[in-house]
């Protein structure tokens, strides 16, 4: 088990609505896949809002020990833990489950972030699938990865995927209902179209900034599929890729590139993940 001791960060980042509104309920999951770029101030401000005393709407205080120790990276029961030469190995999956066999500190959580997921051998993911199953009380297991999709599907249905970008999280207020019923509106109707109305459907938003927050539509729309929120005839490995894929057009758009070649090729990759 290699534990990281390199993630130091100066103060924590605001706790998704969502995840707050999970603690304030009682519902918070075991097991969640983090990605996107804030993934691991999230999972670090998830572990402080559980632990530190004075933690406030999804802000922890930041100057307490407990606080304190996260941000350094030190906290007893806050595990940061990295692949050991580029892999998670049997061996290490086993030492994580014997530390979430122990007792936590104050009676507090246990948090386990497991950077670069998608580097776990069969073997490890198997033996980390049986405390997903069966998980110690008050102890949540964090799976970092920019490729969801490759971890075992066993895994992923026992986990929560959360998708944490610069665009989805700071620019919600551009998409409104329209809008994201729009894109749920597409994705449904996609496995029906030829290929011929899929590339008529790219053309409809000619502008750049219609295109942009189109895109983000559909990045929402697939991302509450991935949670479980909305129903999409996508198998769960597609909607992880087709998430992935719009994401990256969404760091495109507003580079020196063909917009609307873009879009034709978004909709046409959506179709055939359809």
């Amino acid at each position: 088990l290699k534990i990281g001791a390199g993630f130091i960060m100066a103060d924590f980042s605001q706790l998704n609505e969502l995840l707050l509104n999970q603690i304030n309920c009682g519902q918070l999951s075991h097991a969640y896949i983090f990605r996107g770029q804030q993934a691991m101030e999230q999972a670090l401000s998830l572990a402080a809002n559980l632990n530190c005393p004075h933690a406030d709407y999804g802000m922890p205080c930041g100057s307490c020990t407990v606080c304190r120790n996260i941000l350094a990276g030190t906290y007893p029961d806050c595990h940061i833990v990295e692949p050991d030469k580029g892999t998670h190995r049997l061996e290490g999956m086993k030492t994580l489950g014997a530390q979430a066999g122990l007792s936590s500190m104050d009676n507090g959580w246990k948090v386990f972030i497991i950077t670069q997921a998608e580097k776990m051998s069969v073997e490890a993911a198997n033996n980390l699938l049986k405390l997903l199953e069966e998980p110690p009380a008050q102890t949540v297991f964090i799976l970092l990865t920019a490729q969801p999709e490759q971890l075992l599907p066993t895994v992923l249905s026992r986990c929560q995927l959360f998708i944490f970008t610069g665009d989805l999280n700071h620019r919600q207020g551009e998409i409104d209902d329209i809008t994201l019923n729009d894109a749920i509106s597409l994705l449904m109707e996609l496995p029906k179209m030829h290929i011929y109305e899929v590339l008529l459907k790219a053309r409809e938003k000619e502008k750049r900034d219609e295109q942009r927050v189109f895109l983000l539509g559909l990045l929402h729309a697939l991302h509450g599929a991935a949670i479980g929120e909305i129903s999409l005839p996508m198998a769960y490995a597609s909607i992880l890729r087709s998430a992935t894929m719009v994401e990256s057009s969404l760091e495109l758009i507003d580079n020196n590139v063909n917009q609307k070649l873009l879009m034709d090729v978004v909709l046409l990759r959506l179709w055939q993940n359809c």
